[in-house]
């Protein structure tokens, strides 16, 4: 029994010491398949950083790179230009210009969205040279694209439906003969009160950007929760005009500028839903080779053109190359170049801070008072055509009988109408017109034309021109409600005298349009009693004698409106009462109008009278509505002579807000590049933290693996600006090319860079950098700054081909070694942020996701591997 208790703890100490042997080969296997992991991921890292160093030195591509997402491709049918390729910030759409200067916007897919060429046809004369794209700009909020041409024009294109939304001359300076080019766009957004934007950022406790500021229309239920309610804001911004009917749409014209024709485009420009006057002010900046700066705000506002720069008479090789502004200051900071020097010049917009928030209201007002300038404009040329389409074709008809009616029965067509109603006898000749050439399908198209042209000029002036001279009415009074108060006028640079001329001139076109309408109602029922009569003197004529058709006739004749018919004929068909309020205008057969004996504008705005020119017109109103048919006509002002004098008007007042404003820009140029900067590599970029400060990045020209950076650190005070402090640095890429530098949202700069092999990187560097200070090994990889010395700059070494992992870091994306990158555009915000790359000839370009990389999901399987084991 003993042995056999002992052989039975034998046993159990034995399983117990397998058991345990089993546990520690698992722990051993474990442990030896986790140092394997460990050690391939060693040994794949030393790959890499090999793989690097031998891509450094053979100039080969590596797949162990980091690599970008690609999340959009596309062929281009023609060489794209180099530097007219931009990424919108706001939408995936990329918009590029051809060698053939065709604009064209394409979606990530690669459709095409819209596009054109502005240039005339070259078959017919009509390409003058003007049409040729020399920049592109987006907005902002990615709603609009700023195109610059060869003739100083700048058109603003809409995103969403690719028509010019506003088209105007950008150089006033232009003497005649003298051809200026745009050298540089810029689109900025600006607070008009600072301190109220810090306090309401400081309020949301970092929950809001200076971004979600700017569109506080796009989340409004963030703002309401975020932002204290601002009660005098509210009630100085309260605003009626969203209570107003809508403005319906106008008959397209077929033009580029034709923005009026679709219920989009007019509720955008009138009715948008957006948040219309805010406490910004967008400011849109053309910069042109002479050293000119035009201003524009809201899009179309115009501020206008000066001088900025300029070392002699006319400021002669003097360029504006570059644009940066922030919405925190209302400094804006140009690149201007001299002869072989770089400046870098600050533009004080003191009338943003002047005005405050009264600007932005301002500006909206005037903006929208264009707007409906140009759509009442379209108003009256749309009236004209549909009055001369109502009278064209019966004047032809009347024409083509005439002559023969003059030599048979001396009469004409009026005279032999009015004799065949009033006795019932029809001449031959009009027999024959009415059976051989009217007939029942001529009547037709007599009644179409006749009675459409009186139908839409009635509906225009009723659904189209009454609303916008409401809409006009009710703005002007807000201005006249700003203009009288007396400090704020001064500043603003409105006149109340200058308004109620305005609103006096918006009256007349008032009383006459509704005299077109009572006047045009009044004869489509003259015209059709007589289209009736026609139609049955034709049913007659045609008729068989003794036939039942023709006794049904007979019958018919008393219901005929005979007093109607012959008021119409001896008034409307050949002297309507509309020819006194509406222009005629040429028809196609008939002698063209004679032209004014005085080269004078009668009606246009004079000062110095006391008359109200609103009491004159009613008077001439009433004088000819008394006067005979026999008398000579009174003179009156037509739709279009009010029009024009209510242009006139406008652009004075215009004029007047411009000049003021313009008043308070100052410029200077607080430092010069070092004389060795490349133009052609360069960007600026403003940033604000603790106030504001410039950054203006350059190539070397002689050393093009060399960057400097300048830091600019300014001073405001009442929108009057004084630099603060200037450093200086740079980095030292020791061999290759820097083919391009452009700042990023993220206070780091992209840099496109080329090493002597031939491969193409792009490095991703912050550029908020430190004063020179000892070298810390652990610290991320920075810019050393120091104060700004002409001669001296001290540059940071940077190694691409070194594995420390603060070098690592900072290339994100190698190109394969075929591909040849020749331009960049970043854009977008943190967290959608795209990198558009322009390949090899321009003939293809690519988008990368600058916030994915590929090798990203690599690692992350290789991680969980560790974890699970």
């Amino acid at each position: 029994m003993s042995h056999k208790r002992q052989e039975s703890q034998l046993h159990t100490r034995s399983d117990s010491l397998n058991q345990q042997n089993s546990k520690n080969a698992q722990v051993t296997r474990s442990l030896s398949h986790h140092h394997l992991i460990i050690n391939n991921g060693l040994e794949e890292s030393s790959r890499k950083v090999t793989a690097r160093k031998m891509a450094a030195d053979d100039g080969l591509s590596s797949p162990t790179h980091p690599q970008l997402t690609p999340v959009g491709d596309k062929s281009l049918p023609a060489k794209c230009k180099a530097d007219m390729l931009t990424y919108c910030p706001t939408m995936d759409l990329i918009a590029l210009v051809t060698e053939d200067d065709e604009l064209c916007v394409f979606r990530l897919n690669g459709q095409k969205v819209f596009g054109g060429s502005f240039k005339g046809d070259p078959y017919l004369d009509e390409d003058d040279g003007g049409g040729e794209i020399l920049g592109l700009r987006w907005k902002d909020n990615g709603r609009l694209l700023a195109v610059a041409c060869t003739d100083a024009s700048i058109r603003i294109i809409s995103a969403y439906s690719g028509k010019t939304v506003h088209h105007y001359a950008a150089h006033s300076l232009l003497g005649e003969g003298q051809t200026i080019h745009a050298t540089c766009l810029g689109w900025g957004m600006n607070f008009t009160d600072t301190r109220a934007a810090q306090r309401q950022l400081g309020e949301a406790a970092g929950q809001l950007t200076v971004d979600d500021l700017l569109s506080l229309d796009v989340q409004p239920a963030k703002a309401a929760a975020l932002l204290k309610a601002d009660l005098p804001r509210e009630l100085a911004l309260l605003d009626i005009e969203g209570s107003l009917p809508r403005l319906s749409t106008l008959p397209s014209t077929g033009g580029d500028d034709d923005v009026f024709s679709s219920r989009a485009s007019v509720d955008a420009i009138f009715h948008s839903t957006t948040k219309s006057m805010s406490d910004a002010v967008d400011v849109l900046l053309v910069g042109f080779e002479d050293g000119t700066v035009h201003l524009r705000i809201f899009d179309c506002f115009e501020i206008g053109s000066f001088q900025v720069v300029g070392s002699g008479p006319g400021g002669r090789g003097i360029r504006i190359l570059q644009h940066a502004s922030h919405p925190m200051s209302p400094t804006h900071a140009i690149i201007a170049s001299e002869a072989s020097s770089l400046r870098l010049v600050t533009l004080d917009l003191r009338f943003i801070t002047r005005s405050g928030r009264y600007l932005s209201l301002l500006a909206h007002k005037t903006t929208q008072l264009q707007n409906l300038l140009r759509y009442i404009c379209q108003v009256q040329r749309q009236i004209e055509l549909e009055w001369k389409n109502a009278q064209e074709l019966p004047a032809r008809y009347m024409r083509s009988v005439n002559m023969d009616l003059n030599d048979k029965c001396h009469c004409d067509f009026v005279t032999a109408a009015y004799h065949l109603v009033v006795t019932g006898d029809c001449f031959e000749p009009m027999r024959e017109f009415l059976v051989d050439i009217v007939g029942e399908r001529g009547h037709k198209r007599w009644e179409k034309a006749v009675s459409a042209g009186y139908e839409n000029v009635r509906r225009l002036t009723h659904e189209c021109l009454l609303p916008a001279l409401e809409r006009c009415e009710v703005l002007l009074s807000r201005l006249i409600g700003l203009s009288k108060f007396q400090k704020l006028s001064e500043v603003l640079g409105l006149d109340t005298s200058d308004l109620n001329a305005i609103v006096e001139t918006v009256d007349c076109l008032h009383l006459l349009a509704h005299h077109i309408i009572i006047n045009t109602n009044e004869e489509l029922t003259q015209f059709h009693s007589f289209s009736r009569w026609l139609r049955h003197q034709i049913d007659m004529l045609t008729a068989e004698p003794m036939s039942q058709t023709l006794e049904e006739l007979m019958e018919k004749t008393d219901l005929v409106e005979y007093p109607q018919t012959l008021k119409y004929i001896r008034g409307a068909l050949t002297k309507s009462s509309l020819r006194n309020f509406i222009q005629q205008l040429p028809m196609m057969g008939f002698p063209r109008p004679a032209p004014p004996t005085s080269s004078e504008d009668k009606w246009a705005p004079t000062s110095g009278l006391n008359r109200s020119f609103y009491d004159t017109f009613k008077k001439l109103l009433d004088q000819q509505s008394k006067a005979s048919d026999d008398a000579e006509p009174v003179e009156i002002p037509k739709v279009n002579d009010l029009t024009k004098r209510l242009e006139q008007q406008f652009q004075k007042v215009f004029g007047q807000i411009g000049q003021t404003q313009r008043r308070g820009i100052l410029h200077r140029s607080p430092i010069t590049l070092h004389s060795d900067c490349d133009k052609t590599v360069l960007d600026v970029t403003m940033r604000y933290a603790d106030g504001c400060s410039i950054f203006v990045a350059s190539r070397l020209a002689t050393t093009k693996h060399i960057l400097y950076l300048y830091q600019v650190h300014l001073k405001s005070e009442n929108g009057v600006s004084s630099t603060q402090e200037v450093l200086v640095g740079g980095i030292d890429l020791k061999e290759g090319v820097i083919c391009q530098v452009q700042f990023g949202e993220d206070d780091k700069m992209m840099i496109l860079w080329t090493n002597k092999g031939g491969a193409s990187y792009l490095l991703h560097i912050p550029f908020r950098g430190r004063r020179y200070s000892p070298r810390d090994p652990n610290a991320p990889f920075t810019i050393k700054m120091h104060e700004n010395y002409v001669d001296r700059v001290k540059l940071t070494p940077l190694d691409i081909t070194s594995s420390e992992p603060r070098i690592v870091d900072l290339i994100k994306h190698c190109f394969p070694i075929k591909a040849q990158p020749v331009k960049i555009d970043v854009n977008g915000r943190q967290g959608r942020r795209a990198i558009c790359v322009l390949h090899g000839e321009g003939l293809r370009y690519e988008v990368l996701d600058m916030d994915a990389e590929m090798e990203d999901e690599e690692e992350e399987e290789e991680d969980e591997e560790v974890d699970e084991s």
